[in-house]
Order: C-alpha cells, then structure tokens, then sequence
C-alpha cells in the first residue's frame, strides 16, 4: 500500500516521528535506529513504510531510514509470536548487522538483552531465522583481533551496566576510530564518557 513517503519532518519522537506530505501528516511509528539518522524538524525525509493493519490497533505506519531495517522487521513479525512492538524493540537494540550476526553464531545472550525478548523467545528467533537472515544483511565471520576481543570484553561489561546495546557498539566503532586502545577497562570508562556526553547534548 505503501511503499515510502517523503516530506518535511513536523514532529519527532524516539519511537515516533510526524511527516508532512503535502499538508497531510503522516504518523509512522519507527525504531531508535532510524530516529538517530533523522534531520531536525522541518528538514525533508525520506522513510521507507511497512503498512500493518491489526483488530486491536487498527492500521498502523512504520518508518524505516534503510532497506535493511524494514527487512529485518518483515522477517521478524513472520517468526511465530513476534509482533511489530517486539520487531521494532529488536532494532532499537542491535544494528541489522549485529543482529544478523548473532542469529548465524547462535548468540541467543545478545538476543536476549532486547526488551521482551527471553532465552527461549531468542532461542526461537536463530532456530527460524538462520536460514533467511542471510538475504538481508551479509555476515562475514572473521578471527577476532585483539581490539576485537577487547570491544568484546568492554560491550559485555557495559551490557550488564543496562546501557542499550545499540548505542554502545555505535559509541565505541567511533572512538575506536581515532583512539589507539590498551586494555578493556580503558574502552569502558571512555565509552561511558561518551555516553553521557551524547545523553546529555
């Protein structure tokens, strides 16, 4: 029905945004994934939309700033008691990427930091998407570096401190970039500081 809409951005929210087409106002409900990439308002935007319609919320619009994104979501309100709150909570956590990585290395403990997501709900998430996710997002498995091995260490030591596991991995591939770290606890605390810098803009 549709496919996307473009216009100037009125109002945004982290899980919503209003667009305004030709002096129509368009609400989509979208993922914090694409609310991190959105203009100021009364910029023009572009979403992608999925079209849903349910008995108990009626017709519903989600936005998505990537193909990959609306992908991910079609494919997960396809999995057998995941619905567009949950797909949506899915993207919000992880990258398409990470996501994707984690279903093909049977990561079910990432899976399961997602907001209304359980081992078993994770667990059910690998078993009926590892065949499929591949079309949407390549995954290349590589030999972890140590750097690697260190994110690693730093992103689960932070997971457990309740910070959104989007915007740890999105914070720490940017510091990354022009920092030379040493050790894990230094990834961690720098990390945190960039955190709350971000939170607090």
């Amino acid at each position: 029905m549709f496919a996307y809409l473009k216009g100037i951005l009125a109002e945004k929210k982290p899980v919503s945004v209003v667009i305004d087409c030709h002096g129509t106002g368009y609400e989509l409900s979208i993922p914090l994934s694409t609310f991190e990439r959105l203009p100021e308002p009364g910029g023009e935007l572009k979403l992608l939309v999925h079209y849903q319609f349910s008995e108990s919320d009626g017709p519903k619009l989600f936005g998505f700033f990537s193909a990959e994104e609306r992908s991910l979501f079609r494919l997960l309100l396809g999995v057998s008691k995941i619905g567009p709150r949950t797909a949506i909570a899915v993207l919000s956590s992880l990258s398409v990427g990470d996501f994707s990585r984690a279903v093909m290395e049977n990561n079910t403990g990432l899976i399961s930091t997602v907001p209304g997501l359980g081992k078993k709900s994770a667990e059910r998430l690998v078993l009926e998407l590892k065949d499929k996710i591949a079309g949407i997002s390549p995954v290349i498995i590589t030999a972890p570096s140590a750097s690697n091995t260190m994110a690693q260490d730093a992103e689960s030591a932070m997971l457990t401190l309740g910070y959104s596991p989007l915007l740890i991995r999105n914070t720490l591939a940017e510091l990354m970039k022009s920092t030379e770290f040493t050790s894990a606890e230094q990834m961690i605390k720098d990390t945190i500081k960039e955190m709350h810098k971000k939170r607090n803009k």
